[in-house]
């Protein structure tokens, strides 16, 4: 099967888009499989994950105009399936990006725009087959849920014993422009017995500071990207993170979750989760004070029945096997007799 994955990462964008694509495209090279990633080189954008990946990334130049016969040319015979991971793109764009592909899937979260594609993955707790009724072509099939979280082979795996609440691991994002981890950080040190493990790559502008609170602290640690994420979930107690894709991975994981949105469109799904009894969700990242964090964090340690029942509902919200059912759709559809022009 040959794939093609258009999305993008910088630092402005976040991480998010291109990390679950990531997660898909190994699974579908595991499969046997030939991978390529069209992204923008745009700042903070590290094309070495891809590589590591075992896909390949060619530079992508832009949506405005695709040169769509010039792209044909260059990439050779028409893949099976292009992957389209991205809030600015929509159904003028996937029409003209059937000269690159058999199939279309797009990966949204939003329901906010019209969609020419063959598949459609919505993998949020707020995703319905009402929501995209009228934003699909006639035929277009939907992976509506979290069923279809896309996370790797290591979120399947039996949960991990439960580790004293006061370990606390901090993950907000990739990029982390607003400085939220610093202001989590400089709330939990002042919380007795607290043990932070802090997740922040070298691009985030508080990096130095987040070192030297780190250096003052016996027992605390910091991470730049890493690819340790699934043992630093289970060595955790409790988690602080953001409300996007992460969500899934400490849900299935059974991490209890204090949830902030790092941006507008986490909000509906950090709520839902929360309605599901998934996590806390503490609201915008950018509105919740010090003061606030401290004491929900404080009365989560001191709650261990509560933190208990989040845990077990976030492992029946998601059970680590959405992408291998991801995968099995995609080889169901290039396997159908139906062909696409």
């Amino acid at each position: 099967m040959k794939v093609l994955v258009r999305c993008d990462a910088s630092t402005t964008l976040g991480r998010g888009h291109l990390a679950r694509c990531l997660v898909l495209a190994r699974a579908l090279i595991a499969k046997g499989a030939r991978v390529t990633f069209l992204c923008q080189p745009l700042p903070g954008f590290d094309p070495q994950q891809i590589e590591t990946a075992g896909a390949h990334w060619l530079p992508w130049s832009g949506d405005h105009a695709p040169a769509w016969a010039h792209w044909r040319e260059r990439l050779g015979a028409r893949a099976d399936w292009l992957i389209v991971d991205h809030y600015d793109l929509a159904h003028h764009w996937e029409q003209g990006a059937r000269a690159l592909a058999r199939h279309l899937m797009v990966v949204d979260d939003l329901a906010d725009r019209p969609h020419a594609c063959d598949l459609l993955l919505d993998q949020n707790l707020t995703a319905s087959a009402e929501r995209y009724a009228a934003r699909l072509p006639a035929g277009g099939q939907c992976l509506l849920g979290p069923a279809y979280a896309l996370l790797g082979p290591e979120y399947a795996q039996p949960p991990a014993p439960a580790q004293p609440l006061e370990r606390i691991l901090v993950s907000v994002g990739g990029f982390d422009p607003r400085g939220v981890t610093l202001k989590v950080a400089r709330a939990l040190a002042s919380i007795p017995a607290v043990q932070a493990t802090l997740v922040a790559g070298a691009g985030n502008p508080d990096h130095p500071a987040l070192e030297a609170l780190v250096g003052e602290r016996p027992g605390w640690r910091l991470y730049g990207f890493t690819s340790e994420m699934p043992l630093l979930l289970r060595q955790a107690g409790l988690c602080i993170g953001a409300g996007g894709s992460s969500s899934w991975e400490r849900a299935a994981i059974g991490v209890p979750t204090l949830c902030l949105s790092v941006a507008a469109n986490q909000r509906e799904n950090a709520a839902c989760l929360a309605a599901a009894g998934a996590h806390r969700y503490l609201g915008d990242a950018e509105q919740v004070s010090e003061a606030s964090l401290r004491g929900a964090v404080t009365a989560l340690l001191a709650d261990p029945i509560a933190t208990s029942a989040m845990a077990a509902r976030g492992r029946t919200l998601v059970d680590g096997q959405g992408t291998a059912r991801v995968v099995n759709a995609l080889a169901a559809i290039t396997t159908s007799p139906k062909e696409h022009s």
